[in-house]
């Protein structure tokens, strides 16, 4: 081969990609194993670098052994990998996210060589009834094969069918060596967009998954599954004197259903922990007794002091129906997985249990495990999605309603002054809430007042290297109820750029230093925005004496239709103070997902919010030439 056949600029291509899967019990631990070979063809010093090193990514609960992997030259010369090569690290994606590989440099690798590798990856999850295999890498395949050998039918009466996704494999067929195949043709090299949606519902994969029926009627089967898990929930939702007397000492004070609700929620914070929650050791957690045939019960969920996150909702349900509110347990999808459809109907996909509590005519969601989030806000994954509510007669599916950009917000003030030398200081004031108050407090959390001020400052010095960062005070980092407020002052020598009768100012100060929010000229992906929110600065800023900006117009207002706004406005108040106003709303409406064919006018939208933000401002000295 002299060229790649699926993509005439990639550099390297596999040949083909084969998994061997084999479902195994040993004792009573069950495991899947997949054995992993790739045969990769490299055309160009751009595929030497990507071939050179392989990362092989794998989540918890999984193992990856017996790397092996070889280069074989174009003259026929072989290179052995050494085993001691191969090492585990931590690689950051888009958006932050961490994931955990297994890396190691193949040698010998050059245009026109083959690069061979094989592994072994073995699944310890004690449920095989779902497994997800993926059909695309960070490379063009030509054919990627699974080869399946389901559980004996000894272990189970159930059968695996293969359930695929964002791609059309061949069907299922039956080996000589027992195993059953199926295979994907031609598939493109992944690649992350930033602000795309989950992964899941842009990259090929399959679902493997045991069952007994085939089709099922969506009405049918999700009114079973509703009336199921109320029935198996409902024990967990009785409470006994002591709890109910406990409940209205809560509760005593509250005026609404709604405060009721707030209470609740808040003893609950204050009196149970979640198992990974800051703070809890190994020990506490032995300590809690885990019932093998039952779900916990609200009181012993409470007297422990720990729960999972369902365990503690139900807890939440079970008071909340002692305070007299209706209340029902409601499963949810994730929007960082599959965006849910009623039509994909297995229960696989909905794995949180929220509780709905009936305010006035309307069934309301709420999630005890948003520690960060302040009580009736969900966190932004379950935010527009529909949820299962459980009913002993009747479930059906209810809105989740996404949170209004007031929800939240990001207010900054700053108090400045602009000496001669380009030196600029004074004080800042951040509040925020909603979602940016939870991303924020999950920084922050568990950490002293020391080290929370260090992360404050660390911020602040990745943009002004040069920044002195004094009087730091960060308030309700553990108090969700309430606006997360960050207070500083800084100082920043050469924040101006100064010549002999003219100081060139970029005035935003909150607004330095970021990077535009989209670059690529095209897209392939939808995009779609976490949650809505807005932000409003202030910036009172005093000039040095003698000094005046230049002419300024004031930019018109930025409408973006249903989604929100971006307004920016400069004016003076006095001889030597300059004052701007800045408000972006985005999201609106519940507006946070576009398709691909409005890219081109979404980033040119934030491409102008961008170049505003960052406009630079002459100040002229008076009297003199320049």
């Amino acid at each position: 081969m002299r060229a790649p056949v699926i993509d005439k600029d990639a550099g390297v291509e596999a040949l083909f990609w084969r998994v061997y899967v084999e479902d195994q019990f040993n004792g009573q631990d069950a495991k899947r194993v997949l054995k992993h070979y790739v045969r990769l063809k490299v055309f160009d010093e751009k595929g030497k670098e990507k071939a050179a090193t392989i990362d092989i990514e794998f989540p918890a609960k999984t193992s990856i052994f017996d790397v092996t992997a070889r280069t074989v030259k174009a003259d026929g010369t072989i290179v052995d990998m050494k085993r001691d090569a191969v090492y585990q690290r931590d690689l950051v994606r888009a958006g932050g996210r961490k994931i955990q590989v297994k890396s190691f440099a193949v040698p010998g690798v050059e245009p026109g060589a083959i690069v061979e590798y094989r592994y072994t990856e073995a699944r310890d999850n004690p449920n095989l009834f779902y497994s997800r295999v993926q059909l695309q890498r960070e490379y063009p395949v030509q054919k990627v094969t699974y080869y399946v050998k389901p559980l004996a039918k000894e272990y189970t009466s159930y059968r695996m069918a293969v359930w695929p996704f964002n791609c059309k494999p061949s069907p299922m067929k039956l080996e000589n060596n027992g195993y059953n195949s199926f295979s994907l043709e031609n598939v493109p090299a992944f690649q992350e967009e930033p602000l795309m949606l989950a992964e899941a519902n842009v990259r090929p994969w399959a679902l493997l998954f045991y069952r007994q029926d085939d089709k099922r009627d969506p009405d049918k089967y999700w009114g079973e599954v509703g009336r199921k898990y109320y029935d198996r929930l409902k024990q967990s939702l009785k409470v006994d004197s002591e709890l109910k007397q406990t409940v209205g000492e809560v509760i005593s004070g509250s005026k609404s259903d709604e405060e009721k609700v707030s209470a609740l929620i808040r003893y609950i914070w204050k009196h149970t922990r979640g198992f990974s929650d800051p703070g809890v050791t190994d020990a506490d957690r032995a300590r809690v007794k885990m019932p093998k045939d039952r779900v916990r019960t609200a009181s012993e969920v409470l007297k422990s002091g720990l729960g999972t996150p369902d365990e503690r909702n139900l807890l939440f349900a079970a008071l909340a129906a002692a305070a007299g509110l209706e209340t029902r347990p409601a499963l949810l999808p994730s929007r960082q997985d599959m965006l849910f459809d009623p039509r994909m109907t297995d229960e696989y996909f909905l794995d949180s249990v929220d509780m709905a509590v009936k305010i006035g005519d309307a069934w309301k969601l709420y999630d005890v495990s948003a520690r960060n989030l302040p009580p009736g806000m969900l966190s932004w994954p379950e935010e527009g999605v529909p949820a299962l509510l459980t009913d002993p007669k009747k479930p059906s599916f209810i809105p989740s309603e996404p949170a209004l950009p007031e929800a939240s917000q990001i207010r900054r003030t700053a108090k400045l002054s602009l000496s001669e030398d380009g030196t600029l200081e004074g004080d800042i004031d951040e509040t925020t809430t909603g979602h940016p108050a939870g991303d924020r407090r999950r920084e922050l959390e568990g950490e002293s007042g020391e080290r929370q001020q260090e992360i404050v400052k660390a911020k602040i010095v990745a943009v002004f290297a040069q920044a002195e960062v004094t009087g730091i005070s960060v308030k309700n980092v553990d108090d969700p109820t309430e606006p997360l407020v960050v207070h500083y002052h800084v100082k920043i020598p050469g924040y101006a750029a100064r010549t002999a009768k003219r100081i060139l100012l970029q005035p935003l100060y909150f607004q330095r230093g970021t990077a535009p929010r989209f670059t690529a000229a095209t897209r392939r992906y939808l995009i779609s925005f976490p949650y809505a929110w807005k932000e409003s600065d202030a910036i009172s800023l005093t000039l040095p004496a003698g000094f005046a900006p230049d002419q300024m117009e004031n930019p018109a207002r930025m409408n973006f239709g249903q989604p929100g706004f971006y307004s920016l406005a400069f004016s003076k108040a006095g001889d030597h103070e300059l004052t701007i106003t800045r408000e972006l709303v985005f999201g609106d409406h519940g507006v946070v997902n576009f398709p691909q064919d409005v890219y081109p006018q979404l980033k040119r939208a934030f491409d102008e919010i961008y170049g505003r933000d960052t406009r630079a401002v002459s100040l002229t000295q008076s009297g003199g030439a320049q």
